[in-house]
Order: structure tokens, then C-alpha cells, then sequence
């Protein structure tokens, strides 16, 4: 299995109170926010989103009954030619099982990959291979951001982020590989769907239902195309910004020496945007679904005057991870 299949996304080391994933803030268009609160008691605009939270911003839509065949029914349609072959209570397990699934079929000489879609289609010469799209489900315009990759998965494993944050997994398998799926999918994931907890398939549903009603995946086509074309125009402006990359609303930014992605994260969040550094040291802004083109603006203008060293707007004390940090 290839090391691609660790999480990517960012982490915004801060003493941010997020509350409890799923609590009911009332109907979506009303209460969405894509901000945070810190312990300093600010309001910070998230444009490093967790996973959860990357659909829908920081809220929880209205839950409706669900069950397990309404639930997979609807994980049936996030891309059209495949099909949900199973249901979990963790994503751990979703991403297990469809790996001794794939081994089941492959054969012990096959050769498997398990690659996150946020790093990009893998180069080819695999026999079999898993698409994990927890990061980037719906953030490319489309549910699944490996339906353009050339070659197909066979199999792809989302997890809690289909369930605004709750635990949850599920393997979603090529409809033309069906009957090896269906002869070996049983035995693997044994009785998992119906172990799923209802309010976790409620979850699932309204977060589904939420995106589509609500024109979301447009909107985030929009909202990528948009702030890309911001950020490359604070590139040309900012020589320190080496290389602007983009796949969907994922974006990575490398820092030329002797300025550090660290540093400049620490200067947004002092200008109230909270960003991350990934692993390769690259600055990673990572909005929500809901981001507003307005606070699009706010992001590149946060990131323009971190690296300008532009005045303040407020001289308030940023995060406890930049007071507690000298980067």
C-alpha cells in the first residue's frame, strides 16, 4: 500500500474551540460560518477547514430520518458508474476492508496503491487501485476528484467528512468489476452497514442532500477559479510566493528562502486567517465549500500583507500557538 494513503491535510496548531462536530446550529443558508473562535476569544476567518467541515463550513444542516439503504442509496449517486458496496463505522475500517477487498480480487502477486486524490493521479503500473477522497470530496467541482483522473479507481474510500464529522467510512467500487465486488464484499465487511449508527447516516444524507440543494459543487468550482486567479495575482506582485499549486480548493504555496510558509501562516493568522503548512513546508489554504467570494478576498489580502509586512489592521493578540511560537 503506498504511503500517499496518510491524510494530507493541514493543521492549524491553535487553542481553537470548534464545539462538538455536528452540534444543530439551525438551517444551513442561516447559520453557516467558515469562522473559528480562538481561546483569545477573536473570531478567525478557517481557511485550513478540517476534513468535517470542509463541505459545510462550521454547522450542521437539519437531520432527517435516514437509513441504511436511503444512506447508500445516496453514496450511489456521488459519481455515476459506481456503486456503494458497504458502510462502516470508521473510515479506518472502510479503508481496510477495501484494501483485503482489493487483495481478495488482485491476487497475492497483484500490485495495489491506496493514494489520497489530494495528492494527484498516481503514475501508472498498478494492478489495482483505491482512491481516498475524504479531503477532496466535492472540492474539485464534482463529488469525486479522481472521476478525471485517466484511469478510473476501482475502489474509492470516504469517511468522516461525508458525516460532517462524525465516524464513519465507505467503500464506493467500479460498477463494470460488480460480480468480483459482490462475490467477495460480503465476507470482508461482514454486517457493517447495519452497524452504522442512524443519526451517522443522518448525517451522511443531510450533508449530501445540503450539497446538491444548495448548488454547492458549482459554487466551489466558482469559488476555486476565482481565488486561484487571486493568488497567482499576489504572485506576481510577491516574489517570495516560488510556485502557486492548485487541485480544486486546495491550494499549496511555496516560500522562497529566506522567508518560511511557517512565517508567513503566523502573519495571516495575525491578520485573522488561519492557514496551515503541510508536510513538504508549503503553505496550505484549504476554504470550505461556503467560502464567500468576499471572504476569498479577505484570504489573499491576509496573505499579501503577511508577506509585505503590512500594517495591522488590529494590534490584538493573535493565537495562543503564535504567542507560545517564535517562527
Amino acid at each position: 500500500m503506498s504511503a500517499a494513503a496518510q491524510s494530507l491535510w493541514p493543521t492549524h496548531r491553535s487553542g481553537a474551540h470548534r464545539g462538538a462536530p455536528g452540534d444543530d446550529v439551525g438551517h444551513p443558508l442561516a447559520a453557516r460560518r467558515c469562522t473559528v473562535q480562538l481561546s483569545t476569544g477573536r473570531l478567525y476567518l478557517d481557511a485550513a477547514a478540517s476534513p468535517a467541515t470542509a463541505l459545510l463550513g462550521h454547522d450542521s444542516p437539519p437531520m432527517p430520518a435516514a437509513d441504511p439503504r436511503s444512506a447508500k442509496g445516496l453514496l450511489c449517486s456521488l459519481e455515476r458508474g459506481y456503486t456503494c458496496v458497504a458502510m462502516t463505522r470508521s473510515f479506518a475500517g472502510a479503508l481496510d476492508g477495501a484494501a483485503r477487498l482489493a487483495r481478495s480480487i488482485a491476487g497475492a502477486e497483484g500490485q495495489l496503491a491506496a493514494v489520497n486524490a489530494l495528492a494527484g493521479e498516481p503514475a501508472a503500473g498498478y494492478d489495482f487501485l483505491i482512491a481516498i477522497e475524504n479531503e477532496t470530496l466535492g472540492r474539485a467541482g464534482r463529488w469525486l476528484a479522481s472521476a478525471s483522473w485517466r484511469r478510473a479507481p476501482d475502489l474509492v474510500v470516504v469517511g468522516d467528512a461525508i458525516a460532517l464529522g462524525y465516524p464513519f467510512g465507505a467503500a464506493l467500487a467500479r460498477n463494470d468489476r460488480g460480480e468480483e465486488f459482490a462475490r467477495n464484499s460480503r465476507a470482508i465487511f461482514r454486517a457493517d452497514d447495519e452497524a452504522v449508527d442512524p443519526g451517522t447516516l443522518a448525517r451522511v444524507q443531510a450533508a449530501i442532500t445540503t450539497v446538491e440543494n444548495e448548488g454547492l459543487l458549482q459554487h466551489g468550482r466558482e469559488l476555486a477559479d476565482y481565488l486561484f486567479s487571486r493568488l497567482l495575482a499576489v504572485q506576481k506582485t510577491c516574489p517570495e510566493i516560488e510556485s502557486v499549486g492548485a487541485n480544486g480548493l486546495s491550494y499549496r504555496l511555496a516560500i522562497a528562502p529566506p522567508l518560511s510558509a511557517a512565517q508567513v501562516r503566523r502573519g495571516m493568522c495575525e491578520r485573522g486567517v488561519l492557514v496551515g503548512v503541510d508536510d513538504a513546508g508549503r503553505l496550505a489554504i484549504e476554504p470550505p465549500l461556503p467560502l464567500r467570494i468576499a471572504e476569498a478576498d479577505v484570504i489573499t489580502g491576509a496573505l499579501r500583507g503577511a508577506i509585505l509586512q503590512l500594517p495591522l489592521i488590529s494590534a490584538s493578540a493573535c493565537c495562543a500557538s503564535c504567542e507560545n511560537t517564535t517562527e
